[in-house]
């Protein structure tokens, strides 16, 4: 903690910022530390410091197209997000190096914005509201002409391989069985031929949030407002949706899609689709919580409940979005 404070404030001596109150928040994607000024101007300092140990979430080129893309949505849009300041040399991107440790780090500033999350059941007018938040980000990603150097990463086949790969320790580990994980390697299988026949043409692929789950948009008087776009990359907007609706009800799952198609079309086959994206999003959580001890009782009850409720059903052709 005392090296993570170090380097926070080391970063903020790259700003032309006062701090009157600074306080440490957690680490999970980021080291994040809350800023307020005396002119009451609040802040979000984050080291890039992924509690995964990805470092591809480190890299300064990464990180600057992540607010590269937040400060078009400032600018361009009506959507309250976390407008990125520059620092004193114009950069978005702070590298710092301490005396605590000769690694170097690098950091970014955000404007906090205010709102809480809330992790109670949404109502059909607030999955309505969040399917319309994530068209008005696709419709965004879709108009907008991406800056030269701009780098984030893809969820792909590729990516969907390498989740079920960082999966497979857990085998060995007892905390799921051989079995399932088979079941899951078909399922993955059979939703890559999906992706390969969608293709990447620009009204099924393009920047997406990827990550905009109950933890990550903040309510506000009668709006939403998305945050945390550190897992932002090149994607199907299906898969933003999919991630989007493993994490509310059933019943209310139709009024999110009615909230998206008010602004961006989805195809005759969408449910298929969203299924297929439903299975990678499964995966991808998996491995995500597969070396966080904490998360093994989740993980083994969960992948069997996955394999029996969902995968199964995918195979045979049964839909289970609107009842499971």
């Amino acid at each position: 903690m005392d090296t993570y404070e170090n380097i926070a404030l080391a970063a903020l001596n790259h700003y032309d910022l006062v701090k009157e109150t600074f306080r440490f928040l957690g680490h999970s994607g980021n080291v994040t530390f809350y800023l307020e000024t005396p002119q009451q101007e609040k802040f979000l300092l984050r080291i890039h410091l992924d509690i995964t140990e990805d470092d591809i979430w480190q890299k300064p080129d990464i990180i600057e197209s992540e607010l590269l893309w937040l400060e078009a949505l400032h600018r361009d849009t009506n959507l309250t997000v976390q407008e990125p300041m520059q620092n004193k040399e114009g950069k978005w991107v702070t590298q710092i190096q301490t005396n605590d440790t000769p690694d170097v780090y690098y950091c970014s500033l955000l404007r906090w914005i205010d709102g809480s999350t809330s992790f109670e059941a949404r109502s059909s007018q607030q999955a309505y509201q969040l399917g319309l938040l994530m068209a008005q980000l696709h419709q965004h990603s879709n108009q907008w002409k991406l800056p030269q150097n701009f780098v984030r990463p893809f969820y792909d086949e590729n990516r969907l391989s390498a989740a079920l790969s960082s999966l497979y320790p857990a085998v060995s580990q007892g905390l799921i069985t051989a079995e399932d994980y088979q079941v899951l390697s078909l399922s993955a299988e059979q939703v890559q031929s999906m992706m390969k026949t969608l293709g990447q043409a620009h009204n099924v692929w393009g920047l997406i949030h990827a990550d905009l789950h109950e933890g990550n948009y903040l309510f506000h008087n009668e709006q939403i407002r998305p945050i945390d776009f550190a897992r932002c990359g090149f994607g199907y907007y299906l898969y933003d949706v999919a991630g989007s609706l493993e994490y509310l009800l059933p019943q209310v799952r139709p009024y999110f899609l009615e909230g998206y198609q008010t602004i961006h079309h989805l195809p005759e086959n969408y449910i298929q689709i969203i299924e297929g994206f439903f299975i990678m999003a499964f995966i991808e959580n998996f491995s995500f919580h597969v070396n966080n001890p904490k998360e093994h009782e989740w993980l083994s009850n969960t992948v069997p409940y996955v394999v029996q409720k969902h995968i199964h059903k995918y195979f045979q052709g049964e839909s289970f979005l609107f009842n499971m």
